[in-house]
């Protein structure tokens, strides 16, 4: 068991290849250096703090003394809106009242019942796409401005954009902002979607539901230290996906214990898949949530091919609990709280994994905070980076997505003209 004072790491049958483990190691001491000579994007912007006066100024556009804001809405697709929505969601207080939505697809039942639950007067809008090409975000983009044209709104008091500058001066979103007059932010030039939530991508929604930008940035750079000066046995556990024979054969199975982190797995979803799925490589990432697939994937995880490789997701402590009553009729199910009870049964589940061969991993932390959900975010990051030097595949490029993008514009031009 590795410990530390936000993880808890144990793991059963996770038997890793010693020169992948020697490899790995050197790997991440090679991140240092990297870190160091500033010589990866992301990591000198968690070691910086010089954005987030500029996060905290653009969230003044949102929240500010002079008027009332009820409904925020994130308008962005995949890295665009899956990290902040993960920090959002897991701040389980939101000190702020806003109600927060997200619109990243272009299902008419989605956008139009989003619509209707909000206020216009009292509702703002972030649109984001790095690119600013995204067709889908054009589109709602097009359409929130319809909306609150028809509401009598003014429209460069309700929306802002955010895009790379650098290459999207001449892109629909700036052109569509520009004709607004919208107040525009920008996205980084050299850090991809996916790996953007702790940029301004993830922490200005943050900001803007009440979310301090520097204790996250704080826990992102304390957890890169943590991971990058020790021997961290999770990571190091993850150079099991590089293994011939594990990579391609078998399955990286992730169950959460606590629904908060629901949207932290579409996160990691997105960041495992476009970063390692490459030239043939990568393993098909799948999800789980605990208890609940307990009783619909686990007969299969049980007794089915043993092609899984299993990690569980848990909360120490949880600051909401509910005191479970007890009845005499139901003598069993002994006086405790509804987290203890989750607990008990990510233990059980984990045994029975463990028991039938199955490798499994367990990572515990300290409780559902941002700080924990951005906490988990450097450390999966770190992960992915390891397993992509590993399998020697470029985590930053997604040139199979690219060709759909094109795919889809020469329909629409074909479309148009027809």
């Amino acid at each position: 068991m590795n410990s530390s004072k936000d993880f808890i790491f144990e793991s059963s049958g996770w038997n890793c290849n010693k020169d992948l483990l020697f490899k790995a190691k050197k790997i991440l001491s090679l991140m240092q250096i990297k870190r160091k000579n500033k010589d990866i994007p992301l990591f000198s912007l968690l070691d910086s703090d010089d954005d987030i006066k500029k996060i905290k100024d653009d969230a003044k556009f949102f929240v500010n003394a002079e008027e009332t804001i009820t409904d925020f809405t994130l308008v962005g697709t995949g890295g665009s809106s899956l990290g902040a929505s993960a920090i959002v969601k897991t701040d389980i207080v939101n000190k702020s009242g806003i109600n927060f939505h997200v619109l990243d697809s272009l299902d008419p039942v989605t956008i139009k019942n989003t619509l209707s639950k909000l206020p216009p007067k009292t509702s703002k809008f972030l649109v984001i796409s790095k690119s600013g090409k995204t067709t889908e975000i054009i589109v709602i983009m097009m359409i929130i401005i319809e909306w609150l044209e028809n509401n009598n709104i003014k429209i460069n008091k309700a929306i802002m954009s955010m895009y790379d500058f650098s290459i999207g001066m001449e892109s629909p979103i700036a052109k569509i902002s520009n004709e607004f007059g919208l107040k525009k932010t920008g996205h980084h030039s050299n850090i991809g979607g996916r790996f953007s939530a702790l940029s301004a991508t993830g922490l200005l929604p943050a900001c803007i539901m009440g979310i301090d930008p520097m204790l996250l940035r704080i826990a992102s750079r304390k957890t890169l230290n943590f991971i990058l000066n020790k021997e961290n046995k999770f990571i190091l556990s993850s150079s099991i996906f590089a293994s011939s024979e594990i990579n391609k054969n078998k399955l990286n199975c992730i169950i959460n214990y606590g629904d908060n982190l629901t949207e932290f797995l579409l996160w990691y979803r997105q960041l495992w898949s476009e970063s390692l799925g490459k030239k043939g490589e990568g393993i098909f990432l799948l999800t789980g949530k605990g208890s609940v697939d307990q009783h619909s994937q686990l007969q299969m995880w049980l007794d089915g091919p043993n092609n899984g490789l299993y990690t569980f997701l848990n909360f120490k402590n949880i600051q909401t609990d509910i005191e479970i009553p007890t009845y005499k009729n139901i003598s069993y199910i002994p006086k405790t709280t509804s987290s203890k009870l989750l607990n008990l049964m990510s233990q059980s589940t984990y045994q029975a994994l463990g028991e039938r061969g199955r490798p499994v991993r367990s990572l515990t932390t300290s409780d559902i905070s941002v700080v924990s959900t951005v906490s988990l975010m450097v450390t999966f990051i770190i992960e992915i980076l390891l397993v992509a030097e590993l399998l020697k595949v470029d985590p930053y490029s997604q040139d199979a997505v690219e060709d759909i993008k094109i795919n889809t514009l020469r329909k629409l031009n074909k479309y148009d003209s027809n």
